[in-house]
């Protein structure tokens, strides 16, 4: 699991059957100083996050489990950041 900031949203009007209805996001991969780690992705959103939003995300084979049946997707946003401690 990683943590990342939702830093836009993806519109498409043509997608694979299953991804209809899903949200697409376009994610900020972070540390835990909330420093940019890589490369922005995008990342289906099952939890309804908002811009700005700092979320936990999957990637692989584990960003799939949440669909029945698995979707074609590489990453997914899996929870909603309240608030974290974190010391060096």
């Amino acid at each position: 699991m990683y943590l990342g900031k939702v830093i836009g949203r993806i519109e498409a009007r043509v997608r694979l059957p299953g991804l209809e209805t899903q949200r697409i996001v376009l994610l900020q991969p972070l540390d835990f100083n909330q420093q940019p780690i890589r490369w922005t992705l995008l990342a289906a959103d099952v939890t309804g996050a908002a811009d700005g939003s700092l979320v936990l995300f999957e990637e692989g084979r584990e960003a799939a489990n949440p669909f029945d049946p698995p979707l074609p997707i590489d990453a997914c946003i899996v929870a909603i950041v309240d608030d974290y401690q974190y010391q060096a």
